[in-house]
């Protein structure tokens, strides 16, 4: 999944499919920092694996950081996708 870590104790991988290419774009680009912070021992990853499909993989070595990095990347994704679907509806 994320190049498997040893002390791995549990792993989550989401497949969140959007209405437009140009959405699920948006959301990794936005996402994408997030996936860069190492805390606790968490590893993430957001990627496109369709053209409008994206992937939200979670590695944790203890079932507190796994929650906490799950809960906090999918509020953020929800928060994200709404926030983008409110600017695209005010665009002209």
């Amino acid at each position: 999944m994320l190049g498997g870590m040893n002390n791995t104790v549990a792993s989550f991988k989401a497949v969140i499919e959007l209405d437009s290419a140009e959405v699920a774009s948006a959301l990794v680009r936005a996402l994408a920092p997030e996936t860069e912070i190492k805390l606790r021992g968490v590893r993430s990853e957001i990627r496109l694996i369709d053209d409008s499909a994206i992937e939200i993989a979670v590695e944790a070595p203890d079932y507190s950081a796994f929650r906490a990095a799950v809960n906090a990347l999918l509020r953020l994704t929800s928060s994200t996708l709404e926030l983008i679907r409110e600017l695209s509806g005010s665009l002209p």
